[in-house]
């Protein structure tokens, strides 16, 4: 860990710490629409957060039911040839394009036309997303349009969404429905689909999701500053840009913990100019937050005992899942069994084994015998007060 009383651009960019994409938690009890817009904009499904009340073309949607499906590492909008008679290989969306028809997302029109830039309406939307959650054609009968429709709101899929038929909608509404699909089950079965596509994304105790552990990003951090006064980023801290403790909050919270801990552990995202701050306040909202105890027990794997995969910590579980944290506790890292941790704990690792039944509420499967508490984001040995 680094410790450090200014946190500048310069304060060396070599410590991007990738080991902490499963850190940052979006967690706010019901979210509101600027926040769902949110979580999509965090998993690089919508590209920006502007014009939502305008209607978006078919090409646009195409990008990102691609980004809300298990392709969306996979597909560029490059492509070498034409996809279709008005879709050009100099078409910026013609990757895009070609996967959605390929996969059934999407369909051409007569005459091999894809129209890219006609405007989406809701029953492109409804083949789309009931696509992205495994129905096929064979699962209609009669008017195939109506039938789609129908069935995607008996999934009550269309929560907030206001139109039908082939009324045009506007990028929130497309937004919702890719939100509320997202939530929605597999079908056949009960996994919730936002869950299987995008790795750690979680899911709230009301039902909401959270996308920030989702995100690959590159942060700088860990740093530790004890000084309050010496909190400095190289962009403007405002009441929108400070976690702590994963929850939205304000600087001057950070400050009366430093207060009253005596420091606080802080990384910094510079592309999006978030600042997340982690302090030993305890709050059992927050899913994450800094704890202290000793080492009881490190679990090895039955096929690997050089790799630790568990930490009994204050007669709590714990998984190790980052490769930096597997070191720290392996024989050839620096923390042994009885020695004294702080350490910062993600408590919502288990949400991520749910799904929702057909009320709507989150029900937790409890296949696995041992109980987590969560899984530990980053560890130090001793007292860094």
């Amino acid at each position: 860990m680094k410790k450090a009383f200014k946190i500048k651009v310069y304060i060396t960019l070599i410590f991007s710490a990738l080991l902490f994409v499963n850190t940052i938690n979006y967690a706010k009890a019901n979210k509101t629409l600027e926040d769902k817009v949110e979580v999509l904009y965090l998993l690089n499904i919508v590209d920006n957060k502007e014009n939502l009340d305008k209607p978006i073309t078919r090409q646009e949607f195409a990008k990102m039911v691609v980004k809300a499906s298990d392709d969306k590492d996979k597909v560029s909008g490059i492509m070498v040839e034409s996809v279709c008679n008005d879709v050009g290989s100099d078409n910026l969306y013609a990757g895009y394009i070609k996967n959605v028809t390929d996969e059934g997302h999407m369909f051409f029109y007569l005459g091999g036309l894809f129209k890219p830039y006609d405007y989406v309406t809701y029953s492109d939307l409804t083949r789309a997303m009931l696509s992205l959650l495994g129905y096929v054609s064979d699962d209609f009968t009669g008017n195939q349009v109506m039938s789609r429709n129908l069935k995607y709101e008996s999934l009550k899929l269309n929560d907030g969404i206001d139109k039908s038929g082939v009324e045009v909608l506007t990028k929130l509404d497309v937004l919702k429905g890719i939100y509320n699909t997202l939530k929605g089950n597999i079908k056949d079965a009960k996994d919730v689909y936002g869950l299987k596509i995008f790795d750690k994304l979680l899911l709230d105790s009301d039902n909401e999701l959270n996308a920030d552990n989702a995100i690959p990003k590159k942060v700088e951090g860990p740093f530790v500053i004890k000084d309050k006064g010496s909190i400095e980023a190289p962009f403007e801290i405002t009441k929108n840009n400070v976690y702590l403790n994963g929850i939205k909050s304000n600087i001057d919270e950070v400050k009366l913990d430093i207060d009253n801990y005596g420091y606080a552990i802080f990384y910094l995202d510079l592309d999006r100019k978030y600042v997340y701050s982690y302090t030993e306040r305890d709050d059992v909202t927050a899913p994450i937050r800094v704890e202290k105890g000793y080492v009881q027990d490190i679990h090895y794997e039955a096929s690997d005992m050089t790799t630790p995969y568990r930490i009994d910590i204050n007669s709590n579980k714990y998984y190790i899942e980052s490769e930096e944290m597997k070191f720290a506790f392996s024989a050839l890292g620096n923390i042994r069994e009885g020695d004294y941790i702080i350490y910062l704990c993600n408590k919502m690792n288990d949400v991520t084994n749910a799904y929702i039944d057909s009320d709507g509420k989150v029900v937790r499967n409890n296949e696995e015998e041992e109980v987590y508490k969560g899984s530990i984001i980053y560890a130090i040995k001793g007292d860094i007060r």
